[in-house]
């Protein structure tokens, strides 16, 4: 039987799917299916929600795929460093969510369609994603080797 094997555009791409999906969901769920002109700053504060958005993608792209693939091929690495290495993560996330914020409020009042507001949000869940689970993964692989 061949020993399992991992391939880390896969596993971005599914990195980035899952984030892009959930991005969406989440889109839709704050911002509603009204399609409108949407503001960065108040009464929308579209700029504000890239700080939760970096870090629930940024937490779940480091600590779901490293775990699924430690228990697929039996890594030795400590859950405790999957944990801690995935709230790094996640804190790397609030500072470039607050970094975004901060440019995209930097335009006054300015405002974005609403699809391309999804789109945005669409592409910047999913790229965040795929980049952190690809990072992830190839540290939590030098541990095994």
């Amino acid at each position: 039987m061949a020993a399992p094997s991992l391939s880390l555009g896969r596993e971005a791409a599914i990195g980035f799917a899952i984030n892009a999906v959930l991005s969406i969901a989440f889109f839709l769920g704050i911002f509603g299916l009204a399609v409108r002109p949407l503001s960065w700053a108040a009464p929308d504060a579209l700029a504000i929600d890239f700080v939760p958005q970096s870090i629930a993608v940024a937490l779940m792209s480091a600590l779901v795929p490293a775990l699924l693939v430690r228990k697929r091929l039996a890594l030795a690495v400590p859950v405790r460093a999957i944990i801690l290495r995935a709230l790094g993560c996640a804190l790397v996330g609030a500072v470039l969510g607050g970094a975004l914020a901060a440019l995209a409020q930097a335009g006054g009042d300015a405002s974005i369609a609403w699809g391309a507001a999804l789109v945005l949000k669409l592409l910047y869940g999913g790229l965040l994603g795929a980049a952190i689970t690809t990072l992830v993964l190839k540290k939590t692989m030098r541990r095994m080797a």
